[in-house]
């Protein structure tokens, strides 16, 4: 069911300078705020970049002034220990909080040189904890035995773990069972089905949204609330209502994104109304829900199917789990072909071919792609550890080429230098491929890169997909080398596709350009091979 209006608070975010920025990476608070209305958020939860890259002391100073550009931001001060002397004790700290109406406290334990512990904070979290002030800490700075520790020794303190990265939840979800004190956000957890999973065993109440902004999209953010399949009343609380009440504040409502017929939907949880075709998928074999060790729940071709067509994503194509990183390709192409005959109108196949267990690559690359009519090639650097451009695959190459077939092609653990010369050697031995570079929208840094690449060589395609999804990174690639080159894709069930559809939803791209690179691109390379 589709919600009509939906509050979407932001826990995470970040104004001002920050250290080790790349110059294409938006930071200027009047920037982030035109992305939160484009993008329908009606308020965000930050603090000053400054004052994680260099000094809390000299960060916090500098954030009132960026909150007073707008009443949709909301102060949040970075502390750490007092022991030496470079930052205020604990009273002094809160006192300056009130007068200047700051409402949360960040740590960041690793980037400033401490352990989250009651030795080293335990004051601190004490006084936050008689203030009922919330204490936001990410993932990447800190163990969840550290979280556990402080959440057990200050049961009355709200805890946010914000920044988690997915497949961690095994190790998540016990904490949060323990500890019902501890909340988390969402921006980095996209393991398949999250949402749902989460919801499910611990209620709407401990889950927030946050986009990881200027540095995430929070298209992506929320695109993965919107298409949530919880009650409505659970996606209101997780959207904003949880933070509001945490925080005792109200930010002013945000009008639904309607710059196109693309976000109109996507902001009510509507299917994607143009085609859209995933150009990365992978799939767990039925009655699996594990891939090499990481939890990729729902991640059957049946429940991926009806996932999908929540969304609007009407056909996707498909490497197998078990065949790549699982590490036996011939039993990865018949789970595929499987999920073929089962929805022949929704589902393509990668062929996966591993030279370490295939004798005999040439028969099995007739085998797939021209007896059974397989379009998808999936070389795989991390499982064989064999060069894409050895000779043991050049009779899969030159099938590939007579076919005009396309190939996703993953860096998988190579150098960037490797990895391009080698997509460069392809390109030109072998022009009817269409040959994907994967992730390529996974920094500024790779960005770049890969867009030299595809400029340079007519076959060659940008593919979207990471659970970084940088704020303007995709339009940065359209620019670059034109919409024609960008694929959409999701690379589900590794991680929930619904934050890649956000990504792209939400891009500031034209009607056009997002048709493209949605679906048109990849639609035509279908048809495209022979």
């Amino acid at each position: 069911m589709s919600v009509e209006r939906v509050q979407f608070f932001d826990s995470n975010a970040n104004v001002g300078k920050i250290g080790y920025k790349h110059r294409l990476q938006m930071w200027r608070t009047e920037d982030m705020l035109a992305e939160m209305d484009r993008s329908g958020i009606a308020g965000a939860l930050v603090y000053h970049g400054m004052a994680k890259s260099h000094s809390p002391v000299y960060g916090n100073r500098l954030l009132p002034e960026e909150l007073a550009k707008s009443p949709r931001l909301f102060g949040c001060l970075a502390a750490m220990p007092d022991h030496l002397g470079d930052f205020p004790s604990p009273a002094s700290f809160i006192a300056e909080m009130k007068r200047d109406g700051m409402r949360a406290v960040k740590l960041f334990p690793k980037s400033h040189q401490f352990d989250l512990d009651r030795r080293t904070v335990g004051k601190l979290l004490t006084a936050l904890e008689q203030e009922r002030i919330p204490l936001l800490v990410d993932g990447s700075e800190t163990s969840l035995s550290a979280i556990a520790g402080i959440a057990g020794a200050h049961p009355g303190l709200a805890v946010v773990l914000q920044g988690f990265s997915w497949s961690q939840e095994r190790r998540l979800f016990p904490l949060l069972e323990e500890h019902v004190n501890v909340r988390i956000e969402f921006s980095a957890l996209q393991s398949n089905a999250i949402i749902e999973t989460a919801y499910a065993k611990f209620g709407a109440e401990r889950l927030l949204f946050g986009s990881g902004m200027p540095f995430k999209s929070p298209g992506a953010a929320r695109a993965l609330i919107d298409y949530a399949r919880i009650p409505d009343e659970a996606k209101r609380r997780i959207a904003g209502g949880n933070l509001t009440e945490l925080l005792g504040v109200n930010p002013p409502e945000a009008v639904l994104p309607d710059q196109d017929e693309v976000t109109a939907h996507a902001s009510r949880g509507l299917p994607i109304p143009i085609p859209v075709y995933d150009s990365h998928t992978h799939l767990i074999e039925d009655g699996g829900g594990t891939g090499s060790g990481f939890p990729m729940l729902q991640g059957d071709i049946d429940s991926m199917i009806a996932l999908y067509r929540t969304i609007g994503i009407r056909k996707m194509s498909i490497a197998p789990w078990a065949g790549i990183n699982g590490g036996d390709s011939e039993a990865g192409n018949e789970i595929a072909e499987k999920a073929i005959l089962r929805y022949p109108d929704e589902v393509e196949g990668y062929v996966v071919i591993d030279p370490n267990y295939v004798e005999d690559v040439e028969r099995e690359a007739r085998r797939w792609h021209i007896e059974k009519g397989f379009k998808g090639m999936k070389p795989y650097y991390y499982l064989s550890r064999i060069p894409y451009t050895d000779p043991v695959f050049a009779p899969w190459w030159e099938i590939g080429n007579a076919k005009r077939l396309y190939a996703l092609v993953d860096p998988a653990g190579q150098s960037d230098g490797a990895y391009t010369a080698q997509i460069e050697e392809l390109a030109e031995r072998y022009p009817n491929v269409a040959i994907f570079m994967d992730h390529a929208a996974r920094s500024f840094e790779i960005a770049e890169l890969y867009a030299k690449t595809a400029k340079a060589f007519n076959n060659v395609y940008l593919q979207l997909t990471y659970t970084t999804v940088p704020l303007g990174s995709i339009e940065y690639l359209v620019r670059e080398v034109g919409a024609g080159k960008v694929l959409f894709g999701t690379d589900s069930p590794m991680r929930d596709p619904r934050p890649q559809v956000g990504w792209l939803a939400y891009a500031d791209l034209s009607l056009e350009d997002k048709k493209a690179v949605f679906g048109g691109n990849m639609k035509r390379i279908w048809d495209h091979t022979v």
